[in-house]
C-alpha cells in the first residue's frame, strides 16, 4: 500500500508534539479531522501507531515515524535539489534587437520573461542588421529579434509575427483624413525612408513591396538613420512602416491602412540551430508564448473592423 507524504507529516507532528491538538495547531488544521485521518491510516496499516491518554507512540509507531522521517527528508531534498537546478539553469540571455522591434514586441517579451523566468537576466541591445552577423558570429548575443534580419550559417530564423504595412503621412497631409489609401493615391509623392546600409534586408523588402504595385516614387533618404525620427513627413511625402511601428509614431503623424495587396512584414527571432543553454531555451519558449497570446502570426489581427474598400473612403 502507498502512504502519501501528507499523512507521514501528520504522524511525525503528533510524535514531535506528543498531542493531537498541538499537532493540529502546528499543521494549521483542526483536531477532529486529524484524529479521523490517523484512525483511518491505522486501520489501513492494521496496527496502532499511538497509545491514547496519554498520547505516545507504540513500537510499531516508532518504526513508522523513523521510516517516515527518512521518506519526508528525501522528498524535501528532492524538492530543494530541483529548485537549485532551476536556479542554476537561470542565468543571462543576450538579445540583439532591431530598432523596429523596440516599440511593441521587445517590451512585451521582456515583461513576460520577468513574469515567467524572474531568475533569468535579459541583456538587450539595439543593433542594426548590418552589424548582426559579425556580432552573432563573435558570440556577443544569444538571439536576435528583427524584421528581415540576416541569418548567419548555423542559425535559424523563426517568424514570430506577420503584420501589414501602413502608410504614414503628416496629420496635415491631403490624404490624412481617409480611412485607407492605395499607393496609387500617393503618385507623385516622395517616399521617405532610411538608407539601405544599416538594414539592407529590411529596406530591400520595403522597396520590393512598393515595386510590386507598379508604382514608382522619388526617394528621400534620411541622413540620420533611425525609425524614431519621424519629423521628415512634416515636409510632405510618406513612409511605409509595419503597423505596430506606425502606431507608436508622434501625434503629428497619420497612419493609414493600405488597400494594395502587399506582402506581410515578418518579425523573426534569430536563434542557434541547436539550443543548449536553459536561459536561451526559456526565452525562445516565452517568445512563442507571447506570439500565440497576442495573435502575432495573423496579419491584421488587431484591426477593429473589416478592411475598408476603395468606394468606402472618406473624401480627401
Amino acid at each position: 500500500m502507498a502512504v502519501d507524504l501528507r499523512l507521514m507529516r501528520y504522524v511525525i507532528a503528533i510524535a514531535d508534539t506528543g498531542s493531537f491538538q498541538a499537532a493540529a495547531e502546528r499543521l494549521h488544521i483542526s483536531q477532529p479531522p486529524l484524529s479521523r485521518q490517523i484512525i483511518a491510516l491505522e486501520r489501513e496499516l492494521g496496527v496502532a501507531l499511538f497509545e491514547r491518554r496519554p498520547t505516545r507512540l507504540t513500537e510499531a509507531g516508532r518504526v513508522f515515524v523513523a521510516s517516515a522521517r527518512e521518506v519526508v527528508g528525501h522528498a524535501e531534498r528532492a524538492v530543494s535539489l530541483t529548485r537549485q537546478a532551476a536556479r542554476a539553469a537561470d542565468g543571462v540571455v543576450r538579445i540583439a534587437y532591431g530598432p523596429s522591434a523596440a516599440h511593441a514586441e521587445l517590451p512585451l517579451l521582456l515583461a513576460e520573461m520577468a513574469e515567467r523566468h524572474s531568475g533569468v537576466r535579459v541583456q538587450a541591445r539595439e543593433l542594426w542588421d548590418a552589424e548582426l552577423p559579425a556580432a552573432l558570429g563573435a558570440g556577443e548575443f544569444d538571439v536576435a529579434l528583427g524584421r528581415h534580419p540576416p541569418v548567419p550559417a548555423g542559425w535559424t530564423a523563426e517568424v514570430l509575427r506577420t503584420e501589414e504595412y501602413t502608410v504614414v503621412v503628416h496629420a496635415g497631409h491631403r490624404l490624412a483624413g481617409r480611412a485607407a489609401v492605395s499607393l496609387a493615391d500617393l503618385r507623385g509623392e516622395t517616399f521617405r525612408f532610411i538608407t539601405r546600409e544599416p538594414a539592407p534586408g529590411y529596406v530591400d523588402a520595403v522597396f520590393a513591396a512598393l515595386g510590386a504595385t507598379g508604382e514608382t516614387f522619388p526617394v528621400w533618404e534620411n541622413p540620420v538613420p533611425g525609425l524614431r525620427n519621424h519629423t521628415e513627413v512634416s515636409g510632405g511625402g510618406f513612409m511605409l512602416l509595419p503597423r505596430s511601428v506606425a502606431e507608436h509614431l508622434l501625434p503629428a503623424a497619420a497612419c493609414l491602412p493600405v488597400l494594395d495587396d502587399l506582402p506581410p512584414v515578418p518579425l523573426a527571432l534569430v536563434r542557434p540551430g541547436r539550443v543548449t543553454a536553459p536561459a536561451v531555451a526559456a526565452l525562445i519558449r516565452t517568445a512563442r508564448a507571447v506570439a500565440a497570446r497576442e495573435g502575432w502570426r495573423r496579419p491584421g489581427h488587431r484591426r477593429s473592423g473589416p478592411r475598408p474598400s476603395r468606394t468606402g473612403q472618406d473624401g480627401a
